[in-house]
C-alpha cells in the first residue's frame, strides 16, 4: 500500500536515527555515552512517585478528564507564570495543559498552516518544527543559527516575500542544541517582526527553569 506523500516527503527523523546508532554499537559491546534525547538518567524522586500512587488509588482519576484539563492545574500553572515571570495570564482562556510539548509542537501548526503556507524554522531545531509544518502540508524555511549572530536567527537577511508569505514562526531560547539565551530586546524585536509580517510567535520554552551562575531566563510572553 501506497503511503500518503505526507509521510513519503518527510525526512528521518534525527532521534530515532541517533537511537538505533547508540543500540548498534551497544551490541558490538561498545561503550557509548549517549547526548541523544535528554533523558533524565536519576530516579524520580520518592515523594513524587508516592503521590502519582495515591493518585492513582482514588477512583475520581479513572475517569476521562475534563476537555480543557481540571480547573485547579490551570489555575496553578497561570499562578506560576505570575509568580515566575510577573505574567498575567486567564486560566480559563490563555492556559491550555498538554499530554506533552511534542503534542502542541506538532498540532499549532494545523492552526495555522495551510497548504503551501511557509513558516519560519530555526536551524539546527529540534526537529518536530519542520516536521509538524510538512505534515501541515507547509514548507519550512529555515533561519540560520550561528556563533557570529549569538545563535539568534538574522530577522533582518529573511527575504521580504517570504516574511509576508510566511504564516508562523518558531524561537527556542534557552536554545536546544546551542545553548544560546535570548534577552528581551531580542524578544521586543521579534513581536515587531511578527507584527509587520502578520504572523503567529511559538516560543518553545522547556527550559527556562535550566540556568547557572544566577542567570534567569527571561519569557517571550515578557515582551512588549
Amino acid at each position: 500500500m501506497k503511503m500518503a506523500r505526507r509521510i513519503e516527503n518527510l525526512p528521518p527523523y534525527l532521534f530515532v536515527e541517533i537511537i538505533q546508532k547508540i543500540a548498534d554499537k551497544r551490541a558490538k559491546g561498545e561503550e557509548v555515552i549517549s547526548f541523544a534525547i535528554g533523558d533524565p538518567d536519576m530516579p524520580t524522586p520518592p515523594h513524587i512517585i508516592e503521590r502519582l500512587c495515591q493518585a492513582a488509588q482514588d477512583p475520581a482519576n479513572h475517569r476521562y478528564p475534563e476537555a480543557a484539563s481540571l480547573p485547579e492545574l490551570r489555575q496553578a500553572i497561570a499562578e506560576w507564570y505570575k509568580k515566575r515571570f510577573d505574567v498575567s495570564l486567564d486560566a480559563d482562556s490563555e492556559v491550555l495543559p498538554l499530554i506533552g510539548a511534542k503534542e502542541g509542537i506538532a498540532h499549532i501548526a494545523l492552526c495555522f498552516i495551510d497548504p503551501e503556507d511557509i513558516a519560519l524554522v530555526p536551524d539546527p531545531a529540534y526537529p518536530v518544527y519542520s516536521i509538524s509544518t510538512m505534515l501541515a502540508g507547509g514548507k519550512p524555511y529555515y533561519m540560520p543559527l550561528t556563533m557570529e549572530n549569538n545563535f539568534l536567527p538574522d530577522l533582518d537577511s529573511i527575504p521580504e516575500d517570504i516574511a509576508n508569505k510566511a504564516k508562523f514562526l518558531w524561537i527556542n531560547y534557552p536554545n536546544n542544541p546551542t545553548s544560546a539565551v535570548a534577552d528581551l530586546d531580542f524578544f521586543n524585536k521579534i513581536v515587531k517582526f511578527a507584527q509587520q509580517h502578520n504572523l503567529a510567535i511559538c516560543h518553545d520554552a522547556p527550559y527556562t527553569e535550566v540556568a547557572f551562575d544566577g542567570y534567569r531566563p527571561v519569557s517571550f510572553m515578557q515582551a512588549d
